[in-house]
């Protein structure tokens, strides 16, 4: 067996669990930091409340902004230097043929509600995610070639994990899609049929259970949601500080980024991850006087993008198909969506709502991401006319004189498309890509909906005709299986796929595959770009630019290094402290 990882420096402190039992907890201690002080708070906007407090099912970032402080996982991400570090499990190995994994859970980490964490509490979440009755991104990260890992317990402290067959970012995978959850207080939801609902956000904040550094005090829907420190946590600094150091974390709901911008310039809010471009200078210029520091983190990992819905299925309770067949027709229609990519005016969206300051983008990688962006792939520049020849060449003309196209049975070309209210960036993209559809033709009309409302219809529910809307990118490609793939939760123009819809939606399906199984990363690369290649082909989305990203922080706080991967501000959130 090869060794992989292991914690450096390691202390055992015995810790109270209940009135008689004591154990001994591994303390990871952090280095490399400034020594801070125990206490205070940060307080931050939030776009809206959190639609769940479940974070195997949950696919916002409303949601997944906040309880990704509260549970863990085996492994962890450090964005800074780019690696994965131990977690839960502090350290694992593998066999000769990378086929079997060996994690070794950290001793003595306790449930927030006291009850130590177990090898039962790993297998019992591998359960939960492979339940096909349970929809979950983390699906996607968890199989190879279509087939579940065979997980199983060696002792309280050890889990071993067999690969049907080579998985080349294995360690990735296990990162980005396990969180671990506990065992004793989920499954008896779980064995009743009713997980789903058992953490919805309505719950006592105690039942929501995790081992994090934080968590969850308490939710005030329309208000605010606050974090409060573990007190058990299982990190502590070189002078044997427990993590983290922050007492609080208040999370503001705010309706919208204009909100967000007064909040922090008013002193209500001590961070703020969404100046946006257009915002730069104003920020950039009050740094002093508003006694904060500007971060430039550079160009964005994740995007804005445009899409049809395509589901060809029908509402279980209506029997009605998800979207209208001759609207259906028109949205398989490549060609039809080539002139969409055509219409989107994407250096008219750079100049007017970044000022400058993003990208244009044609394909769904950023170039942020490095040598994992194939800059080589088909583009479909702003041109309406073209795009009116190509709507032309499928026989969809004014045929009524009204400036509007129809379709050969005469149906006029109209849908609406929907965008959150609290994101005014995507609301004044969406009002530059309507007037290039009408300009050529189409009527395409905003929509302006609340956030959870629009995650609802676009992931479940299926009730929409088109959608503006972003994902938050990573820096490796394998966060985006769930999207990449035809069965993917977040697969958004038509999730769940049962088998492909499409030809080339079923070789990107075999090249994941093809890209996982590879070992080698250079040839991972090429597969990963040739998948780019065939988005880029046939546009299943199209994108529009990538901005660059700042973050305004106040300067009265310790340890803050801001990230481009999402959580941007709070990704060390254990080591951030007050002066």
């Amino acid at each position: 067996m090869k060794r992989r990882h292991a914690v450096g420096l390691m202390c055992a402190f015995a810790v109270a669990v209940g009135p008689a039992l004591a154990q001994e907890m591994e303390m990871e201690t952090v280095t490399g930091i400034d020594i801070g002080k125990p206490g205070g708070r940060m307080v931050l906007a939030a776009l809206g409340d959190p639609k769940s407090f479940n974070p195997i099912t949950a696919n916002e970032t409303s949601s997944t902004d906040i309880i990704g402080h509260v549970y863990e996982g085996l492994i962890s991400y450090d964005p800074e230097n780019q690696k994965v570090i131990p977690a839960l499990a502090k350290s694992w190995e593998h066999s000769e043929d990378f086929l079997t994994w060996t994690f070794h859970l950290r001793e003595g980490v306790l449930w927030h509600d006291g009850v130590p964490f177990t090898a039962d509490d790993v297998l019992f979440t591998f359960e939960v995610i492979y339940d096909e009755k349970i929809i979950n991104p983390a699906i996607s990260f968890l199989t190879v070639k279509g087939q579940k890992f065979d997980v199983s317990k060696v002792d309280d402290r050890t889990v071993q994990i067999k690969l049907p067959s080579p998985y080349g970012p294995f360690e990735r995978a296990i990162m980005t899609g396990l969180t671990i959850i506990p065992k004793h207080k989920l499954e008896p939801a779980y064995r009743a049929g009713t997980f789903q609902e058992a953490l919805n956000v309505g719950i006592p904040p105690e039942e929501v259970v995790g081992t994090g550094a934080f968590e969850i005090g308490s939710f005030l829907s329309g208000e605010r949601v606050i974090l409060v420190k573990n007190p058990s946590y299982w990190k502590q600094d070189e002078k044997g500080i427990r993590l983290p150091y922050l007492d609080e974390i208040v999370f503001v709901n705010t309706p919208d980024f204009s909100a967000m911008d007064v909040a922090f310039e008013g002193g209500k809010t001590d961070g703020h991850e969404y100046v946006w471009p257009d915002k730069y200078k104003r920020f950039k210029d009050r740094e002093t006087e508003g006694n904060y520091t500007l971060y430039d983190l550079g160009i964005d990992l994740g995007d804005n993008h445009f899409w049809f819905n395509q589901n060809t299925g029908k509402n279980p309770e209506t029997e009605k198909p998800y979207v209208e067949p001759h609207k259906l027709a028109w949205f398989t229609n490549l060609t039809f969506r080539k002139a969409v990519s055509h219409c989107i005016n994407r250096q008219g969206i750079v100049r007017t709502v970044y000022r400058g300051r993003a990208e244009a983008i044609h394909g769904p990688s950023s170039p942020a991401m490095g040598k994992w962006y194939n800059p080589d792939i088909p583009k479909f520049e702003y041109d309406t006319e073209k795009a009116k020849e190509l709507l032309d060449s499928i026989d969809f003309k004014d045929r009524d004189g009204d400036g509007f196209r129809e379709d050969p049975q005469g149906n006029k070309i109209e849908f609406t498309f929907i965008t959150n209210r609290e994101n005014n960036i995507r609301e004044r993209i969406g009002v530059i890509i309507q007037e290039s559809f009408q300009e050529v033709g189409l009527d395409g009309r905003l929509k302006l909906v609340d956030f959870n409302t629009l995650v609802t219809a676009v992931a479940d529910a299926f009730d929409y005709e088109a959608c503006l809307l972003g994902l938050t990118g990573s820096d490796h490609p394998l966060s985006g299986l769930n999207v990449y793939r035809s069965s993917g939760r977040t697969h958004e123009w038509f999730p769940n796929q049962k088998e492909p819809a499409t030809e080339w939606e079923a070789k990107v399906d075999e090249l994941i595959e093809e890209f996982l199984a590879e070992p080698e990363e250079e040839k991972q690369v090429q597969i990963w770009h040739e998948v780019q290649r065939l988005y880029a082909e046939n546009q299943p989305m199209s994108w529009t630019v990538n901005p660059r990203v700042y973050v305004a922080v106040r300067n009265k706080f310790g340890n803050v290094r801001p990230q481009v991967m999402r959580p941007r501000l709070l990704w060390n959130v254990e080591q951030i402290f007050v002066k």
